[in-house]
């Protein structure tokens, strides 16, 4: 557990580098966001994660993609970096095809593909262990499921259904896995 606590420990020191460098540094960090069928906005599936837009938006991530990568790392160590990987790249690029024209940025989609991961994998497993994973994480979690749904127009809701979306489909590929 050490070692998932330390993945995740480095993935959200990342995350407050970002946002201090963006402090220190005024800019226009959020330009390197996803900005939707803009080829320039490709650049933003990698970047976009580690950029925030205040300290709210970084704090209200912080939490949910520390204790979701513990979680992923911890009990599914053998698929746990391609599983992160892949939420943030397939989350990324159906934004980049399909989100509304704006800048998208912030950890949130990779939160809701993790949890979408989390969530599923118990269901398409069909062993104890996961399913009480699941429900842990669901009981833990799944509150936050409504914020697929359009409600705030500054919140990129399309990050967080497309990556819930995604972490359901990976678990469901990875459902063999070790």
């Amino acid at each position: 557990m050490l070692k998932s606590a330390i993945i995740s420990g480095f993935i959200v020191v990342l995350m407050w580098l970002s946002f201090l460098l963006d402090f220190i540094f005024p800019g226009e960090f959020a330009s390197f966001g996803i900005l939707p069928r803009h080829l320039d906005g490709l650049w933003g599936i990698i970047f976009a994660p580690f950029i925030h837009g205040g300290l709210s938006h970084i704090v209200s991530n912080t939490g949910g993609i520390f204790v979701l990568t513990l979680v992923l790392f911890w009990m599914y160590r053998e698929i746990a970096w391609k599983i992160w990987i892949q939420s943030a790249l397939l989350d990324g690029l159906l934004v980049w095809l399909l989100a509304r024209s704006s800048y998208h940025i912030g950890m949130s989609g990779v939160i809701f593909a993790l949890l979408g991961f989390l969530l599923s994998i118990g269901l398409f497993r069909r062993s104890l262990k996961t399913i009480i994973i699941s429900v842990i994480i669901f009981f833990l979690y799944g509150g936050v499921i409504w914020g697929v749904l359009p409600s705030n127009p500054s919140i990129s809701w399309e990050a967080h259904l497309f990556g819930f979306l995604a972490g359901i489909w990976l678990a469901y590929r990875n459902r063999e896995a070790v």
